[in-house]
């Protein structure tokens, strides 16, 4: 089967959307699929097997016309390659194709965002909305996103696949409610979210404050794009943060390693389709306090995962404090029990198997029109 896997831009050093592919393109290939990768960047750093073009059209206009002009460019890209079917994890309208709303559906998210889209905005919805309307298949990454589309074309084909887990998950923990917190032995807290605005850097630390001011010796560690965006949002500087045991981190591809001595993951964001980074902390035993918008909350087990929304500080320092004392209690056998399943229940293997029937169905689908 030829795949065409049509996006605007391939950032070679690697976003969410970049890791996903890079895990699944390769194994898609060594399924003996051919794949193309279609996108403005798309020969830097490509996935291995994987074939490329790059976007020339929309380099030099500005946005938004860059971004239609990429998109028509595209879908002549994979029409000239005589592709079997069209993959779409972005905003680019093919007929037939398997389209991935791998950002979320974007009138909810900008909804979620409480403010006026600008002018890009409403052209990059319009694309979205002709991607969706164009496609056989709907790729959802959660539940909350499929509700979500379902509402916009009630009509329209779905197939739920979460994302998987990217990487080899770290040693599993399990934390200990007899441990005793002090200044020399605190509670280790983590948030990760490039977008320190979306993903509610702000509302970590009011979280945070609410856990240590019940007297509990604790220091939170947060990544963002970089310091500087978040101490902007947090709206304190990184000086003062550090006095309060918040300690801010540039995007620097640590937070995975720091999983393995992290005790409580806070992430109350606003709109995440998804979120790897609450998968990620599940996989390796760090339970995890979110908000309702976070797609993957109601994917995982009650023992690992409880969701707040954001404006309930107090709920939520305390609800996270008691997952902490739940998971404590629960038996070690129990224990990985849970969170083995978390990580059968997201393997990458079984992704791609469900993504290469799920292309498989729609190129029958285009064949007998």
């Amino acid at each position: 089967m030829k795949i065409a896997v049509l996006l605007d831009h391939w950032h070679h050093a690697g976003g969410g959307l970049e890791q996903y592919l890079k895990s699944v393109l390769p194994k898609l290939v060594a399924s003996e699929h051919q794949v193309l990768l279609v996108a403005n960047g798309a020969t830097r750093n490509t996935p291995p097997g994987v074939e490329a073009v790059n976007l020339e059209r929309g380099r030099l206009l500005p946005r938004p016309w860059s971004d239609y002009a990429e998109a028509r460019e595209a879908v002549k890209a994979a029409r000239h390659w005589h592709a079997d079917v069209v993959f779409s994890p972005r905003a680019i309208s093919f007929p037939g194709a398997v389209w991935q709303p791998m950002g979320g559906s974007s009138p909810h998210v900008q909804a979620a965002r409480g403010r006026p889209a600008s002018l890009r905005t409403r052209a990059l919805m319009r694309l979205e909305d002709a991607a969706l309307q164009a496609s056989s298949i709907v790729f959802v990454p959660s539940p909350m996103v499929a509700r979500e589309i379902a509402a916009r074309a009630p009509q329209k084909a779905q197939v739920l696949a979460p994302l998987p887990l990217l990487q080899e998950p770290i040693a599993l923990s399990q934390p200990h409610v007899e441990r005793d917190w002090s200044d020399d032995n605190p509670l280790r807290v983590v948030h990760c979210g490039r977008d320190p605005l979306r993903h509610g850097a702000a509302t970590a630390v009011k979280w945070f404050l609410a856990i240590r001011a019940r007297k509990i010796p604790a220091v939170l560690d947060l990544w963002s794009k970089t310091k500087a965006h978040a101490a902007r949002a947090i709206g304190k500087s990184e000086a003062d943060l550090a006095e309060l045991g918040v300690f801010l981190h540039d995007w620097d591809g640590r937070f995975h390693a720091a999983l393995g001595q992290a005790d409580l993951l806070l992430h109350p964001t606003v709109y995440d389709s998804f979120s790897l980074v609450c998968l990620e902390a599940a996989a390796a035993g760090v339970p995890v306090a979110t908000t309702p918008q976070a797609g993957v909350a109601e994917l995982l087990p009650p023992q690992l995962c409880v969701a707040v929304a954001q404006n309930l500080t107090e709920v939520a320092a305390a609800s996270a404090l008691e997952l902490l004392v739940g998971a404590g209690a629960t038996s070690a056998e129990k224990w990985h029990k849970i969170v083995h399943g978390v990580r059968n229940a997201f393997d990458l293997d079984q992704h791609v198997a469900l993504l290469a029937s799920t292309l498989e169905a729609a190129a029958v689908q285009q064949s007998t029109r």
